[in-house]
């Protein structure tokens, strides 16, 4: 399981550093692709994603019952599926589940939802997610997907070292 996504964490940041930015550059994407409406997903990738879409996915809000229905997954995204946080609330959640969460917030404010978190994986290390959702419409006026992005870095250590 971990094994998989090692090579995600071996740097000090989920996604690489130069994507820091990336939830910023996908709202920009957003906006010259609305062109006063709501963009599609089409619209979008022609309005260039780039490396970005890897980081990326897009829910069909109409199939959406309970759980999110993913049209896209970037395929780095989509390893983080694996990865698991713990704590009361958070158990059983991958990071992939917490970057879905703001879906509705998305879909309700017709905008987009930005969030920053701090999350625990259960090996007790620390990553500063930051995500972004944004309304998404096939027709240009009624919401019917979902487009979020996802980076993160690891948290500095702040335990006491031994001696």
């Amino acid at each position: 399981m971990l094994s998989d996504v090692s090579e995600l964490f071996n740097a000090p940041v989920a996604a690489p550093a130069r994507d820091r930015r990336l939830t910023r550059r996908v709202v920009d994407v957003w906006a010259r692709a609305a062109r006063g409406q709501f963009p599609s997903w089409e619209a979008m990738q022609a309005a260039g994603l780039g490396d970005d879409k890897d980081w990326m996915f897009v829910v069909d809000c109409e199939k959406s019952i309970g759980f999110p229905y993913f049209v896209y997954v970037g395929d780095r995204l989509a390893k983080l599926a694996d990865v698991f946080l713990c704590g009361a609330d958070e158990f059983g959640l991958s990071l992939l589940d917490k970057a879905t969460a703001d879906i509705a917030a998305a879909q309700e404010s017709a905008a987009p939802h930005f969030r920053e978190e701090t999350l625990v994986l259960c090996d007790g290390r620390r990553i500063l997610m930051r995500a972004v959702t944004a309304p998404l419409a096939d027709d240009g006026t009624t919401v019917s997907h979902v487009v979020g992005a996802v980076n993160g870095r690891f948290a500095p250590d702040i335990r006491p070292q031994k001696n």
